[in-house]
């Protein structure tokens, strides 16, 4: 008798253990940029800004990497922008299963300088090659700032860890 006992509040306690938590896709899951990324940039370091959490269980931690798309075009001439656009792919569960990313990307634009680029060309038109001097001008290069945050992020699968 005393053994069935002893069973039966140890086995609450291993079950416990054993027990799987589920993360449903389309959670929340905000994103910080951890350093400075320009128009010229081939890729963005962003991290997890804060614990992901099932009850009291974390799913995916503060901190960790996530893996991003980065595209842009560099500044032109003729006083074009920049033009940079950051997609997130995917992160890591505290476990190391693959959490796809979805419904998240930050875009921007620099200073666009094509007035000052065609009012150049035409002024030293006159003294030069035409419009050469427009070639010449660039437009601002598009930046997104260390420790921007993003929350239009949603996990795309959802994930069971144990």
């Amino acid at each position: 008798m005393k053994k069935l006992l002893l069973l039966a509040c140890l086995l609450p306690s291993f079950m416990s253990n054993f027990a799987q938590t589920t993360l449903k896709s389309s959670s929340i899951v905000s994103l910080r940029f951890a350093e400075e990324v320009k128009s010229n940039s081939n890729a963005a370091n962003v991290v997890v800004a804060n614990d992901v959490k099932v009850g009291d269980k974390i799913i995916i931690s503060a901190g960790t990497p996530v893996q991003t798309q980065v595209t842009g075009t560099k500044r032109r001439g003729c006083g074009r922008a920049g033009v940079l656009n950051v997609a997130f792919v995917s992160t890591r569960a505290t476990d190391g299963t693959l959490v796809n990313l979805m419904g998240g990307s930050i875009s921007r634009e620099g200073k666009n300088k094509k007035g000052l680029a065609i009012g150049l060309g035409v002024g030293l038109g006159v003294f030069a090659w035409p419009f050469l001097a427009c070639l010449a001008v660039k437009g601002g290069e598009a930046v997104i700032p260390e420790g921007t945050l993003t929350t239009n992020v949603l996990t795309a699968n959802e994930v069971t860890i144990k």
